[in-house]
């Protein structure tokens, strides 16, 4: 085969590649979630029968899959005429109610039924009236600023809530919020919106929080409201095991009449370590430096610098900038122990220091998203391999300072 004609079968090849690696992105094949599916499943189901039910509560590392799964469950519910809202928190109150109440009003506009739709806008006018009027009350006796008294944005999204889900639930409907990065969103929105899951479910009517985030989020919930615990299902979202990461690259090429050799298989399970994130990254680099099927281990190894310079670019790199200086010299002595999980006093051991030195750094590093305390005393990396990355790659810590959560 000639050079033309061998770069004319790559150039086709890549056009097919299935494979879909970025933050979020819907993979071709949802792997492993089946159980994770069928509660959500369920859930729509006993709304649709004028049921309630407690929200559900995943969280585990970076690049497991947790966006994706959202995201797929969201579209059942949706697919179902059910009101969905998704927002990612930032952390920053005024723009996350910002947030939930754009979306609460884009997903009324949404609804197709138009009895519902003008039901459910009468609703949120109303209690965009009744804030407004609470609001020149509070004005006219005087609270101050600084109070956050009956026209906050707190009381007009449980109004509005409310409102909304007893219009649904004469309908068999309900009204689904996805919340992305939970453990980041302010703790008094947080509070509100346990509250809500709580009072709704008190009242019987169609309410759920359906939330993601590192894993620390139960914990998270459970300090802003001690009752967090019994309002929802709370899942561990992990890596895949070898069968379902095998089964993930199968079923995602079999559809296009392609394979992978079993060398290359193989090759692929022990790079991606059931990692989702990873399983689209080497999976999408091997098919582009393939030229036909079964794809050869050779195009693994071809495209193995490829795939690690994206996760480096996707992952590694961006969290790294978002640490400080300082940070950032706690997380190199962290990954200098080539250990999983460490533990505080090692690290400030590496350091030089004793742990009360480094334990405003140390926070600073969990408030970040970039590390975990799985037990007291110990803290381990949010994203997988980040370890490996500071120590292969050594990045600098002179790098600018981003601190985009």
């Amino acid at each position: 085969m000639n050079t033309v004609d061998s770069a004319r079968r790559k150039e086709a090849m890549h056009a097919l590649n299935p494979f879909a690696p970025g933050a979020g992105r819907q993979p071709k094949e949802l792997v492993g979630r089946e159980q994770e599916l069928e509660i959500m499943d369920r859930i729509i189901a006993r709304t649709k029968a004028g049921y309630s039910d407690r929200g559900l509560v995943y969280s585990g590392l970076r690049g497991v899959g947790k966006t994706v799964l959202l995201l797929r469950m969201k579209d059942m519910a949706a697919s179902q005429g059910l009101i969905t809202v998704r927002m990612e928190a930032t952390g920053n109150e005024t723009h996350d109610y910002e947030l939930l109440f754009d979306g609460i009003s884009k997903a009324i506009l949404r609804e197709r039924r138009g009895t519902l739709r003008q039901k459910m806008l009468d609703s949120l006018k109303h209690v965009n009236e009744v804030s407004l009027e609470l609001g020149v009350i509070k004005t006219s006796i005087g609270f101050g600023n600084e109070d956050k008294g009956i026209s906050s944005d707190s009381l007009r999204l449980e109004m509005m809530v409310e409102e909304l889900c007893r219009e649904l639930k004469k309908e068999g409907s309900g009204l689904f919020l996805f919340i992305d990065e939970f453990q980041v969103m302010s703790s008094d929105l947080m509070g509100t919106i346990i509250g809500l899951q709580h009072s709704m479910g008190q009242e019987d009517l169609p309410f759920y929080v359906i939330a993601a985030g590192l894993p620390n989020l139960p914990g998270v919930l459970t300090k802003s409201r001690s009752y967090a615990e019994r309002l929802f299902q709370y899942k561990r979202i992990g890596r895949l095991p070898e069968d379902e990461t095998r089964e993930c690259f199968e079923k995602t090429i079999s559809k296009i009449n392609v394979r992978f050799d079993d060398d290359a298989l193989n090759r692929l399970i022990e790079l991606s370590k059931g990692y989702p994130y990873f399983i689209q990254a080497y999976g999408s680099a091997a098919f582009d430096e393939s030229e036909s099927s079964p794809i050869p281990l050779s195009a693994v190894i071809k495209g193995e610098p490829i795939a690690q310079a994206s996760l480096d670019s996707g992952l590694y790199e961006s969290r790294w900038q978002r640490a400080r200086p300082l940070e950032r010299e706690y997380m190199r002595a962290m990954a200098s122990l080539e250990k999983s999980v460490c533990s505080s006093a090692e690290i400030a051991e590496r350091l030089g220091r004793t742990p009360a030195d480094v334990v405003r750094v140390r926070k600073g590093i969990i408030d970040s998203g970039l590390a975990y305390a799985p037990e007291r005393g110990l803290l381990a990396f949010t994203v997988p391999g980040m370890g490996d990355f500071i120590r292969r790659a050594a990045p600098s810590e002179e790098q600018t300072y981003d601190d985009q959560a």
